[in-house]
């Protein structure tokens, strides 16, 4: 039987069920270092740990990860936006880390500023499948979590932090209402005492 591939859209609804988010590849091999955003990362194994990374091709990391034998796979914030848009705007030959504060994990690997964790690998396959993906496995020696993404206080974009200056900034108090007490009503003179005083008047008249 000839299996043809189905059509990208035919298939999209199922395939948008299978886990992605946003990582950032990178490796290092002497002066130079590198990185480049993908999508699919999966583990693949549990005794040694391992996990396999889908990479575009065509990237500029090849040559980095084939003389390190070692890559990194970098986990973002979902909320980050400014991270992969730095990686998948880099012009070839600079370097996209310019400008921004770069940890080293053990194997020398760079790892972004922003970056909520990282596995660092050394390379055990490298598959060139027919499509327009490789596949990198590694083996894991490395782990650490850098940012927890649940943390309010981190800053990743321009809404949180204004959400966070809105929630701290104090509130105005309430207008102090002062209880307004309504003047005395004035009491109508007694119709005895207006008679006293006619009788007063007369009596001074005489």
């Amino acid at each position: 039987m000839d299996w043809v591939p189905a059509e990208r859209a035919l298939v999209a609804p199922v395939l948008a069920r299978v886990p992605a988010g946003s990582f950032v590849l990178t490796s290092a091999f002497a002066d130079l270092r590198a990185g480049v955003t993908v999508k699919w990362v999966q583990q693949c194994s549990t005794n040694p740990p391992m996990v396999m990374v889908a990479v575009q091709k065509g990237h500029v990391l090849s040559p980095l990860i084939r003389d390190s034998r070692s890559f990194c796979v970098c986990q973002l914030d979902p909320g980050d936006q400014s991270t992969p848009r730095a990686f998948d705007l880099q012009t070839p030959g600079i370097d996209p880390f310019i400008g921004s504060s770069v940890d080293r994990t053990a194997s020398g690997c760079p790892v972004p500023a922003r970056a909520v964790g990282y596995l660092d690998c050394e390379l055990a396959r490298h598959v060139d499948i027919d499509g327009d993906c490789e596949i990198y496995v590694g083996v894991i020696h490395h782990a650490a979590t850098l940012l927890d993404p649940r943390d309010p206080s981190r800053c990743l974009c321009d809404r949180t932090t204004v959400q966070r200056a809105a929630d701290a900034k104090p509130k105005p108090a309430a207008p102090i209402r002062r209880a307004v007490t309504p003047p005395a009503a004035k009491k109508p003179a007694a119709r005895a005492t207006v008679r006293e005083a006619a009788k007063t008047a007369r009596s001074r008249a005489r």
